[in-house]
Order: structure tokens, then C-alpha cells, then sequence
């Protein structure tokens, strides 16, 4: 072996463990649980577990075909029953839910 073959080996055998090291680190996240009415942020924002229950008097420009399902933050698959909110930190969303912070998908 020449000087230039042993520095390329010794390379890649620094980067092959690089490599497997930091696999442990990026499997799959584990999912968040389920967000919890009660949570005081959740509170603040009028979270509701049905759309049908948000405050009307509270929050007047909501109405019931408005929910997390319909939402941009909303990321679970169509016709999931709950799914990640991002705005709600991952947590899980029931599909049915609502909050203040509702933006419409495909909204401008």
C-alpha cells in the first residue's frame, strides 16, 4: 500500500464508525401522547377534544367545520383519528379537536 491507499482507508474506516455510531441516535421518535384538555397552554388557546364544544361567545369567528383534520399544524394521515399538532409541541390531536390557533390547509 502506498501512503495515499492507507490515509483513504484509514478514512473510511473513521467515517464507517462515525456512520454506525450515530445511527443509534436517529431512529424513529417515539410519539408524543395524547394532549390533555386541561394543559393550562391548551386551556389558554380554547383547546376542545370535539368542535362542536368551543366557547362561541370566546372565540366568534370559530365554527364547526373547523377542526384539527382541517387544519395546516395538524399532521396525522387523512381519516386518522388523532395525529401530531405541531403547534401543540407533536402532541396528539384528536381529528375532531379545535383551537384558536386553526389555520385552514391549504389557506394563502
Amino acid at each position: 500500500m502506498n501512503p495515499i491507499d492507507r490515509r483513504k482507508f484509514l478514512f473510511q474506516i473513521a467515517a464507517g464508525a462515525s456512520a454506525l455510531t450515530l445511527a443509534r441516535f436517529v431512529s424513529a421518535e417515539e410519539a408524543k401522547p395524547d394532549l390533555d384538555p386541561n394543559d393550562a397552554y391548551a386551556k389558554a388557546m380554547g383547546f376542545v377534544t370535539d368542535t362542536a364544544n368551543a366557547d362561541s361567545e370566546k372565540f366568534p369567528k370559530h365554527s364547526t367545520d373547523q377542526s384539527c383534520a382541517k387544519c395546516q399544524l395538524f399532521q396525522g394521515p387523512d381519516g386518522a383519528e388523532k395525529g401530531p399538532c405541531s403547534f401543540f409541541g407533536g402532541r396528539q390531536v384528536p381529528a375532531n379537536g379545535w383551537c384558536r390557533n386553526f389555520k385552514p390547509k391549504n389557506a394563502a
